[in-house]
């Protein structure tokens, strides 16, 4: 149980008009067997529910060589990648039918309980998430400062179907408004070499958020989601775009 292995069918609902899979889809997968392997290790949604704690995802990093085309089949490898005693980090390996790997990430998680809202400290469970040696094949998420800008802010409200199980905004959901705010122009010439989020704070229903994006190097941009009642930053995004290989 140390490593946790799925095979991956790419649907045409999981992609873009260039039929490859999206950011949003592929982190998805991502999380979904993150998910996955914590149930078997006894850390999963259903055993800390009991317990009055529940997962959320704080820091995410992956880098793309290649995203994965419709119909095809790709294999994700993810696994324990240590604890510092507050975060539990996961790192995760994506190949292509070929065995080649094309993309990797690193993700830093932490226990919240449920009542008190409080980090749940994992310095005496080491044990269970242990680094292994040798793997190391993404860096870890780092800490992100974003440079408030004064651009006119457009907010608009959560919707149903941004909520997740626990009744927040969701992590994925978060990463589309913030893709789709650089619109299909953009998008259609360029692609995402690197992707990393910070989680700051719970987006819920009834808040109204705003994305707001500013340069900070060739092709790199950040961008944070501000929640309207508040100007609350509720989580950071650094993209780095490369030019597509096609383009329309």
């Amino acid at each position: 149980m140390n490593r946790h292995t799925e095979t991956i069918q790419i649907n045409s609902y999981q992609t873009n008009h260039f039929a490859e899979a999206t950011i949003p889809s592929v982190m998805n997968f991502l999380l979904e067997a993150a998910w996955a392997h914590a149930q078997k290790l006894e850390w999963g949604y259903d055993l800390l529910q009991k317990n009055h704690m529940f997962w959320v995802l704080s820091r995410f990093y992956v880098e793309i060589k290649q995203l994965p085309k419709w119909q095809q089949q790709v294999k994700l490898n993810t696994w324990s990648a240590g604890t510092d005693g507050m975060y539990a980090y996961r790192e995760f390996v994506l190949q292509n039918e070929e065995g080649e790997t094309i993309l990797t990430a690193n993700s830093a998680w932490l226990i919240l309980n449920t009542e008190t809202k409080k980090i749940v400290l994992l310095r005496d469970h080491k044990e269970t998430f242990p680094r292994f040696n040798g793997e190391g094949v993404c860096r870890e998420p780092k800490r992100l400062r974003f440079k408030k800008s004064d651009a006119e802010l457009q907010f608009n409200p959560v919707v149903y179907s941004d909520i997740d199980v626990n009744h927040h905004f969701n992590s994925v959901k978060a990463l589309e408004r913030v893709l789709d705010e650089y619109g299909i122009n953009f998008q259609d010439e360029f692609e995402p070499a690197s992707v990393e989020i910070n989680y700051l704070k719970e987006g819920l229903p009834g808040d109204n958020l705003a994305v707001t994006r500013n340069a900070v190097g060739d092709n790199k941009f950040q961008s944070a989601i501000i929640r309207e009642s508040d100007s609350a930053e509720l989580s950071t995004f650094e993209i780095e775009w490369r030019k597509k290989a096609t383009t329309f």
